[in-house]
């Protein structure tokens, strides 16, 4: 437990009796002072796995997909890839190698904006040169070159970008924005607050601090029994306009764990999706491990999809991470790895890797959302 972060919690419920528990997720997550994705000082790999630190063939499809996008605005001479939520780069690095196996008039039309709380940059680019055998590449002089094509910012969000002309990409980052709890009392949400007593942090039902919670709710025409539990993202709305705001022309491609409202908000989910990982180890309370566990919720995709057409953003392909990939080129590189010189063991170890992404249990269920802004081009994407 970080006692920091922990002492700025206390204060705030001592000055206003009680938070939000988006108030409180936010603190857990970013703040300064201990929290856990912006003072983090070590890999979040420690705690979870994603799909780019799994293998670097992920971002090999990626830039797939990427090509096509950049062929369907017209092949620009400068085409932006933003990705949010950047972290240490390995996606951003990934993606930048395997432009040596695509278009060279795309390579070099490509450039990388890497944005993040607390961006890292990888502890070598010459790492990068181990993954060559591992997707096919012989290219062996990229790693000089990579950190030419990429800049890491420090940022909290994409206001400070503008004009964008390609592609905004984030990987397991909407899971992360701050909830609203809730709770179906006689029909109506209240809302689940966090508070002290006997020096510990428990949950209050309160009226609403925001009427925002019933709208999102009653725009998604559910029938909620009584004493449902769930989440309100209503950091989503900001998001939308933050990307309408920043892309001039071009495509969000947004991947995560999560699903349309009706099955979120189903019986299956009476609790809501609220979960934590810390150490690789899954648990439901988000009061212990303080700034030390992740804390997600599961996104709403059809608010999600329904804000971003308010602002003119147009769905073009909705998937899951399985499919996506597979339409993409994966069982070709899946079967060229016994091609390599390699060993039976290595050539097991190294498709059972690759399989997680695709395996519907791990990372294949993820949903894939490609969404579109001034593009002329009506040709499916790849992906679709």
């Amino acid at each position: 437990m970080n006692l920091a972060l922990m002492q700025e919690i206390y204060t705030l419920i001592k000055t206003f009796g009680k938070i939000s528990f988006s108030q409180y997720m936010q603190c857990c997550l970013y703040s300064p002072r201990g929290g856990f994705f912006s003072s983090r000082g070590s890999s979040i790999a420690r705690h979870f796995t994603t799909a780019p630190s799994s293998h670097p063939l992920y971002g090999f499809l990626i830039a797939r997909q990427l090509e096509q996008m950049w062929v369907h605005l017209g092949e620009p001479q400068r085409f932006h890839v933003v990705e949010i939520g950047s972290g240490d780069g390995t996606l951003a690095v990934s993606i930048l190698d395997a432009l040596q196996q695509l278009s060279r008039k795309f390579a070099n039309a490509v450039v990388y904006v890497a944005v993040d709380y607390e961006p890292r940059f990888p502890a070598s680019l010459q790492g990068i040169s181990g993954w060559h055998d591992q997707i096919g590449t012989t290219q062996s002089n990229y790693a000089t070159k990579i950190n030419h094509k990429i800049a890491f910012v420090k940022a909290e969000s994409l206001r400070s970008l503008r004009g964008i002309v390609g592609c905004i990409l984030s990987n397991e980052l909407l899971d992360n924005f701050p909830v609203y709890r809730f709770e179906i009392r006689d029909k109506r949400a209240k809302e689940v607050f966090v508070t002290m007593h006997d020096e510990r942090l428990v949950e209050i039902l309160d009226e609403p601090s925001t009427p925002e919670i019933q709208y999102r709710l009653d725009s998604l025409s559910l029938d909620l029994s009584e004493g449902f539990r769930g989440e309100v993202n209503l950091n989503l709305k900001n998001w939308v306009d933050q990307i309408d705001q920043t892309l001039d022309r071009g495509f969000v491609l947004t991947i995560d764990y999560g699903d349309v409202a009706k099955k979120l908000y189903s019986s299956q989910y009476s609790q809501g999706t609220l979960v934590c990982y810390h150490q690789h180890a899954i648990n439901t309370d988000p009061y212990v491990n303080v700034g030390m566990q992740d804390i997600t919720s599961l996104v709403d995709f059809t608010s999600l999809i329904c804000l971003s057409e308010q602002v003119g953003l147009r769905m073009i392909g909705y998937t899951v991470q399985r499919d996506f990939l597979l339409n993409l080129g994966f069982m070709e590189k899946y079967e060229n790895v016994g091609t390599l010189n390699l060993s039976e063991a290595q050539v097991t170890l190294r498709r059972a890797v690759m399989e997680a992404l695709i395996d519907p249990e791990q990372l294949g269920g993820f949903k894939v959302l490609v969404q579109s802004k001034a593009v002329d081009s009506t040709e499916a994407l790849l992906g679709f």
